[in-house]
């Protein structure tokens, strides 16, 4: 097995383990002793302090990798390395001085409903340096072929450490401002764990002669310009929610939403390791132009994705009575019910769409990808700002759905109409009515008053009825294999007896 694939392997097995480790935290340790509203305000803050540190990195994690190849001695290796730390360093100190600029309007936006986030503007800008200086640092790992232990460090051991720290709340050891603070400490030994990883695979020795690179810096720049245009708009569509939320709502709102969101967002982990690997497999069959390829792995994608993600939506919406039953305080989180809905229809119309998005971004029409992305944020803002005062947090996930929907149906139409490129088949479309069909059924159905009851059988006659569905109408796919082979067995089963 090559390098490459055991280090996606590692980043894959990583990735699972910190959805698990996140899902624990925030669907059963937060609510067991925190507020709503203190929720809000830690996930407005990370949220807030992410945000400004991916824009603030200015596209080096994109550039790092893209113009390495160019890099050809050890000295212009660590002008390069010392480059990419100071850009960051500017970037956030930019990032501060706009911030600046429009702080009293911000705080103004704020103060009425969540005036206690108003309080926190230092730890915001705290952790966005020291979030930016780890981008960088998992840059430089990445550089040097390695991507796992930032990756670790990132999806475990932050929320390793996030959990040992809450510790304390738990046993009174401390109070939550004194909590909030400790992300100081969390995101800090996190950077301090990539830098010492990093030291021990490459040291990094500064150099200042960065004339060397002066060559590159003509092409690199308008490059590092639209990674981060393109990165700024993807970040603020998955961060304007729960920050127009505190601002049109208040804080306990936000920490509901983001409980919910976190539900409906679980459908979209297929798609991340699919991504992975579909990438060099696109850019070669656009290098070949090869169209019938890209449309034929775009279309079982789309199918499997539709197939996997549907399925999984189907049974988080059989279950979610009995999710909140089982959290705590969840009567309270239930209110979110429909935005785990509406987050996960619109994650599963991204499902649905297959690799429209990276087939673009590899495509010679690339730069219409930060066209689209740019169109997705500002549809974001506009219908989260008109919906969020009518309907509340369910707004905002309705929003989130109605954002990702025209996305991809003008995605699609830029492919299709230029390429002839589609994601979809009869047997998608097939994959669709099904869906839909248990969707609804599943909605009027109650075996019984008990919540947890009522979700336990709902999702076992939601696995049958899918399996048999996907059997019956031979709708072809990897899970059409799999349902084959379970269904033959349990017939074997019937015969012995």
């Amino acid at each position: 097995m090559g390098l490459i694939a055991r280090q996606t392997i590692k980043g894959s097995i990583a990735s699972y383990a910190g959805v698990a480790l996140g899902t624990f935290t925030l669907l059963f340790l937060f609510p067991a002793y925190l507020t709503e509203s203190q929720i809000g305000l830690l996930r407005i803050v990370l949220n807030a302090a992410g945000m400004f540190s991916t824009i603030a990195v200015l596209g080096i994690p994109q550039v790092s990798v893209k113009y390495l190849p160019f890099i050809q001695t050890t000295k212009d290796y660590r002008a390069y390395a010392t480059l990419l730390y100071l850009a960051g360093l500017v970037g956030v100190l930019v990032c501060y001085l706009i911030f600046l600029v429009f702080e009293n309007s911000i705080t103004q936006f704020y103060s009425k409903n969540s005036k206690e986030l108003t309080d926190y503007y230092y730890l915001v800008w705290s952790i966005t340096l020291l979030n930016t200086l780890y981008l960088i640092a998992a840059s430089y790992a990445r550089m040097n072929n390695r991507i796992v232990v930032p990756a670790a460090i990132k999806d475990v051991g932050i929320r390793i450490l996030t959990i040992v720290f809450f510790t304390g709340i738990i046993y009174n050891l401390f109070d939550f401002k004194a909590y909030l603070n400790i992300q100081i400490v969390i995101y800090g030994l996190a950077l301090l764990g990539v830098l010492i990883y990093n030291h021990q695979l490459a040291p990094f020795v500064p150099s200042f002669e960065f004339k060397r690179l002066k060559g590159h810096l003509k092409d690199v720049v308008p490059f590092a310009f639209f990674s981060l245009l393109t990165t700024a708009a993807s970040v603020l569509v998955t961060t304007i929610d729960s920050l127009m939320i505190g601002g049109l709502i208040n804080l306990g709102e936000v920490g509901i939403y983001v409980i919910a969101s976190y539900i409906g967002l679980v459908i979209e982990m297929p798609k991340r390791s699919l991504n992975a690997i579909a990438g060099p497999s696109i850019s070669e069959s656009w290098k070949k132009n090869n169209i019938e390829a890209i449309n034929q792995l775009h279309q079982r994608s789309s199918i499997n994705q539709i197939i996997f993600g549907g399925g999984m939506l189907l049974l988080i919406w059989a279950a979610i009575d009995g999710i909140f039953y089982l959290m705590p305080n969840g009567e309270i989180y239930a209110s979110g019910k429909y935005v785990v809905l509406f987050i996960g229809l619109a994650k599963f119309t991204d499902l649905a769409f297959g690799l429209t998005a990276e087939i673009i971004s590899f495509s010679p029409k690339y730069k219409y990808n930060l066209y689209l992305l740019i169109s997705l944020s500002v549809i974001a803002v506009l219908t989260n700002y008109l919906l969020i005062p009518i309907l509340g947090i369910t707004g905002a996930g309705l929003a989130t759905f109605i954002s990702y929907l025209i996305y991809n149906l003008l995605s699609y139409w830029l492919m299709y109409n230029r390429y002839k490129i589609s994601p979809f088949s009869n047997d998608s479309i097939k994959a669709i009515l099904l869906l839909s069909a248990l969707f609804i059924t599943i909605s009027f159905l109650n075996f019984t008053n008990h919540s947890l009851i009522n979700s336990g059988v709902k999702i076992l006659f939601s696995i049958a009825l899918l399996f048999i569905g996907i059997k019956k109408m031979n709708i072809r796919s990897d899970v059409y294999i799999l349902s084959d082979r379970i269904l033959k067995y349990i017939q074997g089963i019937f015969r012995r007896k």
